[in-house]
């Protein structure tokens, strides 16, 4: 299987439980991951997650992300509802628990740093006004342009183009949106490695702060 497709397999063999026959190792995703605490707001996103890759390869399944405190969980279920997965960032260590007992093809810092790129802020708050703004975050130019005062697009390119290419990812705020952190609709296109991540964020719950 070519790499980028296999990557793409890779991701959602979480969910499906179904081991692909190449490992990969942290330094095949480049990216700075973020603090857990870096997203300000307490949150619980329930999601439906729609991958494809290549010219024929889809496969959906449920997630759940929460940030509180210092902690970021996300949660992936298989197609029959079963815990695939819970990775947990603490600060800035990855923790993985795997209930399935199958091992994970990939590091979980991957899932990690997709969840971050989409939802955490990456140049600071809201800008005062629309248009465009650009910053360096680690290795990595950052794009951002906002309309309306929402977020509408990302993308984030390397430093010295390896890999060449860019993450973007879009934003759909219907008119009709409810003011939420997380929008109905994102799409992550992953120009490095040949997948995208359709995420409709379904519940958003808004957290107390965890208990000292």
């Amino acid at each position: 299987m070519p790499r980028r497709p296999l990557l793409a397999a890779c991701l959602l063999a979480a969910a499906c439980a179904a081991p692909p026959r190449q490992p990969f190792a942290d330094r095949d995703y480049p990216g700075t991951l973020l603090p857990a605490a870096a997203l300000d707001a307490d949150v619980l996103w329930q999601q439906r997650v729609t991958a494809t890759w290549g010219e024929d390869g889809r496969r959906g399944f449920d997630a759940a992300v929460q940030k509180q405190g210092e902690a970021l969980t996300v949660l992936g279920l298989s197609p029959v509802g079963a815990i695939g997965f819970v990775i947990v960032l603490r600060g800035t260590e990855v923790e993985l628990q795997n209930p399935s007992g199958e091992d994970l093809p990939f590091p979980p810092r991957f899932v990690l740093l997709d969840v971050q790129r989409t939802f955490y802020p990456w140049l600071g708050r809201a800008p005062a006004h629309d248009g465009e703004r650009d910053g360096t975050v680690g290795d990595e130019r950052v794009h951002e342009s906002w309309q309306g005062g929402r977020l509408r697009q990302r993308r984030f390119e390397r430093l010295d183009g390896v890999p060449q290419g860019a993450i973007t990812i879009r934003y759909e705020w219907p008119d009709d949106a409810q003011p939420t952190l997380a929008p109905p609709r994102t799409v992550l296109d992953n120009g490095w490695f040949g997948y995208r991540l359709a995420v409709d964020t379904h519940t958003e719950m808004r957290l107390p702060p965890p208990t000292p």
